[in-house]
């Protein structure tokens, strides 16, 4: 009686190439999404510029994690801080639309996926 088995690589190759474009196109979209967070929240802040800093600094990013990608969207200013959170969250910008974008990015994410099996 013979222990052996034997190993079916076909399809191997295909499957490493889609592997390959994976993170990229997973980057690509993040980097997207993170730019329409930072437009929406230089669009839709809640205050009146007076230096206009504040929203000049807005700024969304996108970081590579071992788990995946994180994007944040965050101030520039130091006072960015009060914006957020003094004054019962009135002038608070960047977790509301945190709030409101983050279900559009992960069913966006989901349709990539499916379309790349």
């Amino acid at each position: 009686m013979s222990n052996s088995f034997k190993w079916d690589f076909s399809g191997l190759d295909k499957g490493l190439e889609k592997l390959a474009l994976v993170e990229p196109l997973l980057h690509m979209y993040c980097e997207t999404k993170a730019l329409q967070f930072e437009s929406y929240a230089k669009e839709n802040r809640p205050w009146t510029d007076r230096t206009n800093m504040a929203r000049q600094t807005l700024k969304g990013e996108v970081e590579k994690k071992s788990f995946g990608f994180r994007i944040t969207l965050s101030y520039g200013v130091d006072y960015g801080l009060w914006l957020e959170l003094a004054n019962e969250k009135k002038y608070a910008i960047v977790e509301p639309t945190i709030r409101l974008k983050s279900p559009e990015v992960i069913k966006g994410m989901e349709s990539l996926l499916k379309a790349i099996k």
